[in-house]
């Protein structure tokens, strides 16, 4: 699979058609995302693009939610333990044997479901505003509650004000640093799979379940200091319905657990998806240092079968047959070696095309620091051996090149022939 693409798929699992987003290289490390209410997997659309050159990603839509199936509330049970175990069927079916979990609102209690029944599975947390403490739930939740208290029909349809357009865009847009950073299909999709025949019905009758959530707090902090997973906290610190409080209580639990806020509401991604991927990145590389190391998000590793010297060999070869200049072979190892540093195999490619690279340095002079191309190749110290180079969108980005000038950048293609 590129990188670059999404795939939109669906699985039958539980009886129910599950539709799914999926990108990245399938033998990466998997990064489970699970939205929240009322949004489906687009809400991490501005996410992909960050995680999806490093990581093997999969962002499912809840059952009752996005373009999964929403059978009616008379015909299936809508519970947060119920989408857990249609969940659990997910992972299962697409054969997920250890992950990274992001979870954000719902996506919270069905994750850390999840956590309970797996926790061998799973590699860490990445929480976005997602609740596991009381004092993180603000008044916002106050008339659900008295629903809680009371399922009476007075107080389960005066919750209907919930599911209305006017309630969607200020979950949006209350909070957020500049609303009009907020695109208006988020809301305008959201509110149009709540407005489906009988969605009414089940979107209460998970209000009225979420008391159950609650509930279980205790169970999931326990589990947190129990495994003590390593955590990541990304919160937007002006959340309506999420408190601050709610995302420091992590670190009372968990010691692996960090906490990182942002001036912003609840759906944080909308403002801060630059920022909240850079550090979700990070902290990802950390995760699985076995995917080649810490680097930022315009460099690609990936895997390669060959040794170091045979992976740079392969490359060489095939750009001389197609005519491209070879400027520099360069063993790091060896030159390293020469003043007494040791480090184990490394060795970089210098190459490149004036024909091609020409036109970018036409466009920008100052893009001639990026080139001419680069290739480096390693060994970690598990002897897996990995390649890197700098990401064609990401230097046409910086330097402002036009797509047609920027199309001898992208060596993706390149790189999949050859590994």
């Amino acid at each position: 699979m590129s990188e670059q693409a999404i795939l939109y798929k669906t699985i039958s699992v539980e009886g129910l058609r599950i539709f799914y987003r999926e990108t990245g290289p399938s033998a990466a490390p998997t990064v489970l995302l699970l939205h929240g209410y009322p949004a489906s997997s687009f809400m991490y659309r501005n996410l992909f693009p960050v995680l999806n050159r490093h990581f093997h990603v999969i962002a499912p839509d809840l059952p009752g939610f996005g373009f999964s199936d929403a059978p009616g509330h008379d015909v299936f049970e809508y519970s947060f333990d119920r989408l857990a175990r249609v969940m659990q069927a997910f992972i299962d079916a697409l054969g997920m044997k250890r992950f990274a979990v992001y979870i954000f609102d719902y996506g919270a209690p069905v994750g850390l479901r999840l956590c309970l029944a797996n926790p061998e599975k799973i590699a860490g947390i990445i929480t976005q505003n997602g609740n596991a403490y009381e004092e993180g739930l603000s008044t916002g939740w106050n008339t659900i509650q008295k629903y809680w208290q009371d399922p009476s029909q007075e107080n389960r349809y005066a919750l209907k004000e919930f599911l209305t357009l006017g309630a969607t865009k200020v979950q949006y847009q209350q909070g957020a640093s500049d609303p009009a950073l907020i695109a208006p299909e988020t809301y305008t999709l959201d509110q149009h799979f709540l407005d489906r025949p009988g969605n009414v019905e089940i979107q209460l009758d998970l209000l009225k379940d979420y008391q159950s959530n609650v509930r279980m707090y205790p169970r999931f902090q326990e589990y947190f200091r129990t495994s003590q997973p390593p955590l990541l906290a990304v919160w937007g610190n002006r959340d309506p319905y999420f408190l601050p409080q709610g995302a420091e209580a992590y670190k009372r639990d968990n010691p692996n657990a960090t906490v990182k806020f942002y001036d912003t509401g609840h759906f944080a991604l909308e403002t801060h998806a630059a920022a909240i991927g850079q550090d979700v990145l990070g902290f990802l590389q950390k995760l699985f240092p076995v995917a080649g190391g810490v680097h930022p998000a315009d460099v690609v590793v990936r895997a390669s079968p060959y040794s170091v010297k045979e992976s740079i060999s392969r490359l060489q070869d095939f750009l001389k047959q197609q005519g491209v200049t070879i400027y520099a072979r360069i063993d790091q190892q060896r030159e390293l070696a020469r003043v007494g540093l040791p480090v184990g195999a490394l060795e970089y490619l210098l190459f490149g095309n004036p024909k091609g690279g020409g036109p970018v340095m036409q466009e920008n002079p100052v893009a001639a620091i990026a080139l001419p191309l680069k290739v480096i190749a390693w060994e970690d110290a598990a002897k897996k051996v990995w390649v890197a180079y700098y990401s064609g969108d990401s230097v046409a980005a910086s330097f402002g090149i036009s797509a047609r000038a920027a199309a001898p950048l992208h060596i993706d293609g390149l790189i999949d022939k050859l590994f």
